[in-house]
């Protein structure tokens, strides 16, 4: 069995967690009130792993667009070679959506955003309520679709693993 290189283990599985994190906590943190503990620790551990994600995946990207990221692809019938490339694209197209989006809205008033008073993220633009409505309605849907395509990762995982009996998952653990 051929396993996928350390690096793109880690690289998988962090992205996992992450967001994980990203989709659990940016819907928790909206039902906050005000004079909640978390009202303004959740936000900032919200934004700062959405930096580390997209610091992983801008990784992932070049490691891709230079050939360090092979894909190992067991026998499997062209439909569901489709599905899963599909899939995967519109990982990357979903995951750097709610990247930008999400910071673009975090400086939204022009402002720098400094996390954990050391990280200093500059703004590129100020922009009007009605286009942070847009970016913010973007993001909503956009991490609930994602989360869609999560679950047809994992349902097409564990369907290699104990229905077609190959070593689909055993190379990505």
């Amino acid at each position: 069995m051929q396993k996928y290189t350390l690096s793109t283990r880690i690289i998988h599985w962090l992205s996992a967690l992450l967001i994980f994190f990203m989709f659990i906590s940016g819907w928790y943190m909206v039902e906050l009130g005000y004079y909640s503990p978390w009202y303004n620790r959740l936000p900032e551990l919200h934004y700062a792993f959405g930096m580390a994600l997209m610091l992983v995946w801008f990784i992932k990207i070049i490691r891709l667009l230079t050939g360090r990221q092979k894909r190992l692809s067991p026998p499997v019938k062209p439909f569901e070679r489709i599905l899963s490339q599909l899939t995967q694209s519109l990982f990357y197209v979903f995951i750097v959506t709610l990247v930008i989006t999400g910071y673009l809205m975090m400086t939204a008033d022009g402002q720098a955003k400094i996390l954990f008073k050391a990280i200093n993220l500059p703004a590129f633009t100020q922009f009007s309520g009605a286009v942070v409505d847009t970016m913010g309605w973007v993001h909503e849907y956009g991490a609930y679709l994602l989360m869609l395509f999560v679950a047809l990762h994992v349902i097409g995982a564990v369907k290699h693993h104990f229905i077609d009996k190959d070593d689909t998952l055993k190379r990505i653990i």
